[in-house]
């Protein structure tokens, strides 16, 4: 949305300076100052929209640290979680993606996507190694998480944590991913996890996709 924004405001200013230099045409005087005027309102416009776009995005920051500092004070319901230790490896499409633990926990959580609690998460935590020789570039909101029959589009961007977003041929990054969820009735009703997660190598604009399979969960 904000890159649409600014697009629009630049397109905006090329016809606002359009507009001007009509204006130096005494015929066209008319087209001239109707250009820049439109330029003008639709530059004023997309000022305005870039600020409330960084408003909007404060105001969920706000909500996550005021969450946050509630829950710290007043804690309530059951909560339970736990962490499995799996180190799941899959390699393809010249990417490594190695799952090394999961953990399943039930405990209210603000998910910034649904801008509401949530009752529980799952984290996972990964490194993934570019084998081939372009950058590969991904995100924490672009994989898609299936836990028995839950299933997740987009892991949280502010909840989760990775060191980067693009990779150099040959460099591995790491990180973790949290999926808040809808439902969660007991950390043991999640039997296993899936993990589909997408990339993009150098100026490519099909990503390529990475499989887990099933991961399942144990003791």
């Amino acid at each position: 949305m904000l890159l649409w924004i600014i697009l629009g405001g630049i397109l905006a200013f090329i016809l606002f300076v359009i507009g001007l230099v009509i204006l130096f045409f005494p015929k066209q005087r008319k087209v001239g100052a109707i250009l820049v005027g439109t330029g003008m309102i639709l530059m004023i416009a997309s000022i305005v929209g870039v600020f409330f776009h960084f408003k909007q995005l404060d105001d969920v920051n706000n909500k996550v640290l005021n969450y946050s500092a509630g829950k710290s004070t007043n804690e309530s319901g059951t909560q339970e979680a736990k962490t499995y230790q799996v180190n799941h490896k899959t390699s393809e499409n010249n990417i490594d993606l190695l799952v090394k633990t999961i953990k399943v926990e039930k405990k209210p959580v603000y998910s910034t996507m649904e801008q509401k609690e949530l009752p529980g998460s799952i984290s996972v935590k990964l490194s993934i190694k570019n084998n081939g020789k372009e950058k590969l570039t991904t995100y924490p909101n672009q994989g898609t998480l299936k836990a028995s029959n839950i299933e997740v589009d987009g892991g949280d961007v502010l909840l989760s944590e990775f060191d980067a977003s693009t990779v150099e041929p040959g460099k591995t990054i790491e990180g973790t991913l949290v999926f808040p969820l809808e439902k969660l009735k007991s950390v043991s009703s999640i039997h296993s996890v899936a993990l589909s997660w997408l990339s993009y190598f150098g100026s490519e604009s099909d990503p390529v996709r990475t499989e887990t399979g099933t991961i399942k969960l144990t003791k």
